[in-house]
């Protein structure tokens, strides 16, 4: 007995430096998900982290995108301070930013992409039509995001030949061939509604269309 309490007595610190280290790197170091009301600094700091963004599944990342979105395009003082805290981050604190964006959007893009394939005919006329129309609703969220204030401090850090290197390391020869197919599927149908202004104003209307 006096043996198993010298036992219990020399392991007792150990258990509790152990629950400790848990406790900071756990639940203490792993950032807390963002919100409407979340500074920017943390958001970025957030997207950065190896517990922050990637830890999320695919409808928590959505819910944030949509939600950090709208805050960017609609609020200049959040813009500016989204920007600065990213252009003032490290080479390696922007290499995990873009990095932890990419694996995230990913599986949605995939996604995407599968669903395409596995469809045929009016049906898979039908969803490349409907992603077109989520693709547009996007890129009014990105809104004033595509102006010079973003080209002065994102564009410049990911050139053309790093955004390949990144695909290339990310994506298999598979995926890179669906995307591609994906890809000119998209570009076709988007022609066709270019050349018809009837269409054309049709898928305007459901871009613009409140969202169920």
């Amino acid at each position: 007995m006096r043996r198993l309490l010298v036992v219990a007595a020399c392991a007792a610190p150990v258990l509790v430096l152990g629950g400790v280290w848990l406790l900071v790197t756990q639940v203490l170091l792993v950032p807390r998900v963002p919100d409407a009301t979340t500074p920017a600094e943390r958001v970025v700091r957030f997207i950065a982290h190896e517990k922050g963004l990637p830890r999320l599944d695919e409808r928590r990342f959505e819910a944030l995108l949509e939600q950090q979105l709208r805050r960017l395009r609609q609020d200049g003082t959040y813009r500016a301070a989204f920007l600065a805290e990213y252009s003032t981050s490290s080479a390696e604190e922007q290499k995990a930013f873009r990095g932890h964006l990419f694996d995230a959007f990913k599986p949605l893009v995939m996604r995407d992409i599968r669903r395409c394939h596995e469809l045929a005919g009016p049906a898979r006329q039908d969803y490349v039509d409907d992603r077109i129309v989520a693709y547009n609703r996007t890129a009014v969220l990105w809104g004033d995001l595509r102006d010079k204030d973003v080209k002065a401090t994102i564009g410049p850090t990911l050139s053309k030949d790093e955004l390949i290197e990144v695909l290339l390391q990310k994506t298999t020869e598979e995926e890179r061939a669906l995307g591609a197919a994906y890809g000119k599927a998209i570009a076709a149908r988007v022609a066709e509604i270019q050349a018809d202004p009837e269409l054309k104003q049709q898928f305007e209307a459901r871009i613009a269309a409140p969202q169920p």
